[in-house]
C-alpha cells in the first residue's frame, strides 16, 4: 500500500528515447575574445599602487616582529620556532603517510563501499545506443556534433572527419 504523497519510482523501460533535435542548422561560433582590450588592461599607477600597498603591509609586520623580538628573551624565540618546526614537520609526516596508504588502497582496487570504481565502458550509452566514436580529431575540436545514425549514436566534428 502506497502512503498518502510518496510517490513509487516509474519503471524503465527499455524502448529507446526519441531524439528530436529542436534546430538544425548550424550555429556559428562567437568571435574570439581579444585578449589586448584596453579596459582589461591594469593601469601603470594601478600596479604601483598595489605594489606599495604590499610593501607597508611587509613593512608593518616586521615593524611589529622587531617589537616582539626586544621584548622576548632568545630562548622564548627558539621555543616558538621550536614547536613550529615541530607542528610543520608532525604534518608532513602525517601527509605523507595518509598518501601512501590511500595509494596502497587505490593499487588493490578496493575503494570501500561509498565510492566504487566504476570503469567508462566506450560500447554504448546509457540507453543501450551503440556509440560510434570518431578519431583524435574528436578529443580536440572545438565543437562536436551528435548524430543519430539507425540504432547507433555518432560523434561528428563539423567540416572534419567523421566516423
Amino acid at each position: 500500500m502506497q502512503a498518502a504523497g510518496v510517490a513509487l519510482p516509474r519503471p524503465r523501460t527499455s524502448r529507446p528515447i526519441r531524439f528530436t533535435p529542436s534546430h538544425t542548422e548550424l550555429v556559428a561560433p562567437p568571435p574570439p575574445a581579444s585578449s589586448t582590450a584596453r579596459a582589461e588592461r591594469p593601469s601603470i599607477i594601478g600596479k604601483v599602487a598595489a605594489w606599495l600597498l604590499v610593501a607597508f603591509g611587509w613593512t608593518v609586520f616586521a615593524a611589529w616582529w622587531m617589537i616582539v623580538l626586544q621584548r622576548e628573551s632568545i630562548l622564548s624565540l627558539g621555543v616558538a620556532l621550536g614547536l613550529l618546526g615541530a607542528t610543520v614537520g608532525l604534518v608532513v609526516v602525517a601527509m605523507g603517510l595518509w598518501t601512501r596508504h590511500n595509494m596502497r588502497i587505490a593499487s588493490r582496487g578496493k575503494r570501500g563501499n561509498s565510492s566504487l570504481y566504476i570503469p567508462m565502458r566506450w560500447e554504448q550509452d546509457t540507453l543501450g545506443r551503440r556509440l560510434e566514436l570518431a578519431p583524435e580529431v574528436v578529443h580536440m575540436a572545438a565543437e562536436v556534433r551528435l548524430e543519430l545514425r539507425g540504432d547507433a549514436k555518432a560523434y561528428v566534428v563539423p567540416g572534419g572527419n567523421s566516423v
